[in-house]
Formats: structure tokens, C-alpha cells, sequence
């Protein structure tokens, strides 16, 4: 088996993240910041699928809506409660954790069609490319690695109650929404476990990133993308 590349599993959510991050810093000029963003992931996300091989896409994929859709009822809900204020209204600031950029195009844009351009561009990123970048990281590269520096030889899925608990918490703490984003990196480590499959996680972060996009649109949840 050739050796898969570290930087493969790391380099797209790691570019997504650094560019997001930047592009929240332009606010005048985030759409188009975002747009560049997810462009560049995208080119590093096909150089990363090119290098791996621990994604194997198949149609046998209903656990993995089931689960998306499960989980994003649940993230919105935990979300709506608001506990995160709760619980750290009375820590330094750089205790508590940073709300999303929550970009309306459609009050932000001057013509529809460019809200509607935003909102396409928003979607490829939330729904296709996060839902790679970040299982590729998270479940196929950390849980693994976290076991043994000889990652590259443990099992997709291999249970340690160790790997379990650090990536749950990193996880948590990556995303604003704590006590939604504990539960689901939960969930889709239990999917990972029970499946022995990365496409099925990916696929179920993908089914829950879209429904969270639509229901952003339905609601103008902007707060939430």
C-alpha cells in the first residue's frame, strides 16, 4: 500500500479554516473573500482525494441521511436554547466561544443576483466541501492518529476511549455552538464505529450541512452559516 500523505488529510480543512477566518476580517469585502476561499479548498480538496483512499463512495448510504438528518435537528435545537451565553457569560472573552460571521447576502448585496450567487457559492462550500474537509480530518486522520503515530496502519473506525474523547472536545470546541457540536461529533463518531466507513460520515455531514443551509434560507437563521 503506498504511503498516503499526512498533508492530504490535514491541508483542506486547514485551508478552509485559515481562509474563513480571513475572510471574516474583510467584512467589506467577505462575499468575495469567501468566494476565493472555497475555490482554493476546492483545488486542495481534489489534490487531497487524489492522495487517499480511505473514501470509497457507494449508493448504501440511508444510515448516514438518517443520521444527518438526526443530527441537524438536534444541532438547530441545542443551538436555539442558547446554553453556550449561559454557561460562559461570566468568562474573559477569550473563554467564550466566537459567534459565525452570519453574512445575510440578501440584505447585504445590492442586486439579487448576487445574493443568489452568494447563497450558491455559500451552499457548495457548507454542503459539499466542509463535509470532506472535515471527516477527512477528524474521523479519518485524528481519531486515527491520536491511537498510534503509525496511524496510517489502524483501522478506519478502530475504537479508543482515549481518541474518542479528545476528538469529541476538539471538535466541540472548533465550532461556537458547544453543546450541538458535542453531540454531533458523537453521533458521527457512533456512525464511524458502527459502519467502519468514512463515506457514510461524510455523506451524513453532508446531509446535515445542506438541510442546515435550507433551513438558514426558510428561517434567515443567518447566525447559524
Amino acid at each position: 500500500m503506498a504511503k498516503e500523505p499526512t498533508p492530504a488529510y490535514i491541508a483542506p480543512l486547514a485551508v478552509y479554516l485559515v481562509g474563513t477566518s480571513l475572510a471574516a476580517s474583510w467584512a467589506d469585502y467577505y462575499p468575495a473573500a469567501y468566494a476565493g476561499v472555497v475555490a482554493v479548498t476546492a483545488l486542495v480538496t481534489v489534490w487531497a482525494l487524489r492522495q487517499i483512499t480511505v473514501i470509497r463512495p457507494h449508493r448504501r448510504v440511508g444510515l448516514g441521511v438518517l443520521v444527518g438528518l438526526i443530527g441537524i435537528a438536534v444541532w438547530i435545537g441545542l443551538s436555539r436554547l442558547g446554553l453556550e451565553a449561559r454557561l460562559t457569560e461570566s468568562f474573559p472573552n477569550w473563554l467564550q466561544p466566537q459567534s459565525r460571521v452570519g453574512f445575510d447576502p440578501f440584505s447585504e448585496l445590492s442586486r439579487a443576483e448576487y445574493s443568489w450567487a452568494f447563497v450558491l457559492v455559500r451552499m457548495v462550500g457548507l454542503a459539499v466541501l466542509v463535509p470532506i474537509a472535515e471527516e477527512v480530518f477528524w474521523r479519518g486522520f485524528l481519531l486515527r492518529w491520536i491511537i498510534s503515530d503509525r496511524w496510517r496502519e489502524v483501522p478506519i473506525g478502530q475504537f479508543e476511549l482515549k481518541s474518542f474523547l479528545i476528538v469529541t472536545l476538539l471538535f466541540t470546541l472548533a465550532h461556537p455552538e458547544w453543546f450541538a457540536a458535542a453531540v454531533y461529533a458523537i453521533l458521527l463518531n457512533a456512525l464511524l464505529y458502527w459502519t467502519k466507513d468514512l463515506w457514510q460520515c461524510i455523506v451524513a455531514h453532508a446531509v446535515s450541512n445542506l438541510t442546515l443551509g435550507l433551513y438558514v434560507l426558510h428561517r434567515g437563521a443567518w447566525e447559524l452559516w
